[in-house]
């Protein structure tokens, strides 16, 4: 199976721009949540199991009691690709369900 190829900056900066929530930190694609209690946090990161699985991604997801942070880069690429997009959009979507669940997010 053919991989992505990196994207390029202004590529990557479009889309940001699309997409407030998000940023770059250390050449990853970054989201940060705060939830309203520990169980929606896990009930957030349980929610993308079957986004991973469906794109064959591996997001590191740290958790912190009711704090939730998805870095998203193509590990064989070493950068952000069209897949870690897909991937961030698709996130973005599981979201909505959760939003009264959600203090804040950047």
């Amino acid at each position: 199976m053919s991989r992505p190829a990196l994207l390029g900056d202004s590529e990557r900066e479009m889309w940001l721009a699309r997409h407030v929530a998000w940023r770059v930190e250390g050449g990853h694609l970054v989201r940060d949540l705060r939830t309203t209690t520990y169980g929606a946090a896990v009930a957030i990161i349980s929610s993308t199991v079957p986004l991973a699985k469906s794109l064959d991604h591996h997001p590191i997801i740290t958790l912190g009691y009711r704090d939730v942070k998805f870095e998203l880069w193509t590990h064989d690429r070493n950068g952000i690709t069209e897949l870690d997009l897909r991937y961030a959009e698709g996130l973005d979507n599981i979201l909505v369900a959760f939003t009264p669940q959600i203090e804040s997010s950047s």
